[in-house]
């Protein structure tokens, strides 16, 4: 839509003047063609004179809003953006010289005030036997939105890619690394250059593991479930350093190239291996623990045993080598108070040395200490006769002792044998 001057195209501007219509028959033969070309275009068509529009087609009058009678006798840089005014013109000039013979881009201003974008290209005509400008040109705005829309989602894509916060990049079929993010310049310690179109995948993963992720790799374009998406490899980045890897891939749809994300866990490797280590450390020690507990259970048994032994020991001693010499001397001789120390004597030794007596008091705690001493006696087979020689009473005392007990004891009634009953007590 650049206007043109007659005569020199860089030639300052004349003051814009209404052409004089063409006479029939010298305009015939280009109107004839105009219109010609105007039905059949798709694009937009014009022939400009003096800076004005002469002729217009439909698409022009279209994309502008205007109606071709508007259009035709207005000046034609009234429809260029005002910002692009002198972009036009420069390209036009060129084109009209011959330097330029690709199309450029600018905006226009529709009647509506919408700006749309076209692409065109003039070049120089005479028509009605005076030079003009002959432009076409077509309306690209949607094309325009598209690619604003696609940079919007590129800039988008690459954003979310450069802070994800994860050391991401993405793999060509043929293992080729197209693009990494600056989380994985960090983890392999190289820079993006050294990676981006020259290397690939594989050479940042042990040797050992090369052939195992170059199967999944192929597996996965053949189908994506065919191969695991999650899995721990070694890394090695480009000092040599080895690093515990847990990498998450998967492909892009559409596409034969993959997304795959780095997470570095050796130091949680290290701490599980570290645990792991802890855990054994301490079952060990559990089961020395159980073993420690086991002997000391074996010790306690067998200290027990001995304190058993012990008192036995000496309550035989007593049994047989104290207590027959006390009843002879409570059968001497002896003043009252003689024989009353005696029968203290006697009577404090057995509750005091007796074991059976201590834990049979304390099962039992309704029998009387003189009960006690009776069912003592009866355990150590003692017939009734001896025990009234030891106590001072007579044996009919001392069935009545033995009665109580049985009663005391609930086995009144029983066919029990009250020195074995007792001695199962023990």
């Amino acid at each position: 839509m650049r206007s043109t001057r007659r005569g020199n195209p860089e030639a300052e501007p004349e003051k814009e003047t209404t052409p004089e219509p063409p006479s029939p028959g010298r305009s015939r033969d280009g109107d004839n063609i105009f219109k010609t070309l105007a039905e059949k275009s798709f694009v937009g068509m014009y022939v400009a004179q003096n800076g004005l529009f002469v002729r217009v087609n439909p698409i022009v009058a279209c994309v502008s809003g205007y109606a071709i009678e508007e259009l035709e006798g207005r000046s034609a840089d009234s429809l260029i953006h005002p910002e692009d005014a002198t972009h036009v013109k420069r390209m036009a000039r060129e084109m009209i010289r011959g330097r330029r013979t690709t199309a450029h881009e600018f905006r226009i201003v529709s009647r509506r005030g919408e700006i749309r974008w076209v692409m065109e290209a003039v070049t120089p005509i005479t028509y009605a036997g005076r030079p003009a400008l002959f432009g076409h040109f077509m309306d690209i705005t949607d094309r325009k939105g598209m690619g604003e829309k696609l940079r919007e989602s590129e800039t988008l894509y690459r954003a979310i890619f450069e802070t994800t916060g994860t050391a991401t990049i993405i793999i060509e079929e043929d293992t080729t690394v197209v693009l990494v993010n600056s989380e994985f310049e960090r983890l392999s310690g190289a820079p993006k250059e050294y990676w981006e179109g020259k290397r690939s995948w594989l050479e940042f993963a042990a040797e050992r593991e090369r052939d195992r992720m170059l199967q999944y790799h192929n597996l996965r374009r053949l189908d994506p479930g065919a191969a695991p998406g999650r899995y721990e490899f070694r890394f090695v980045n480009v000092k040599g350093e080895v690093k515990d890897v847990l990498v998450t891939i998967s492909m892009i749809p559409g596409t034969r190239r993959s997304v795959s994300s780095y997470a570095d866990i050796t130091e949680l490797k290290r701490q599980e291996k570290a645990l792991i280590g802890r855990e054994r450390e301490i079952q060990a020690k559990s089961r020395n623990l159980e073993e420690m507990n086991t002997a000391l259970k074996v010790l306690l048994k067998q200290r027990e045993q001995d304190q058993q032994d012990m008192e036995d020991k000496v309550l035989a001693n007593i049994k047989h080598l104290v207590i027959p010499y006390l009843g002879k001397l409570r059968t001497g001789r002896l003043g009252e108070k003689e024989l009353s120390c005696v029968k203290v004597l006697e009577s404090n030794l057995m509750s005091i040395i007796s074991p059976f007596s201590q834990r049979l008091s304390s099962k039992f705690l309704n029998l009387t200490p003189k009960e006690l001493q009776v069912a003592n006696l009866v355990k150590e087979g003692r017939t009734s006769k001896e025990i009234g020689d030891l106590l001072d009473v007579s044996p009919a005392t001392v069935a009545l002792y033995r009665n109580r007990i049985r009663k005391k004891l609930a086995v009144t009634g029983k066919k029990v044998n009250l020195r074995t009953y007792l001695a199962s007590l023990n």
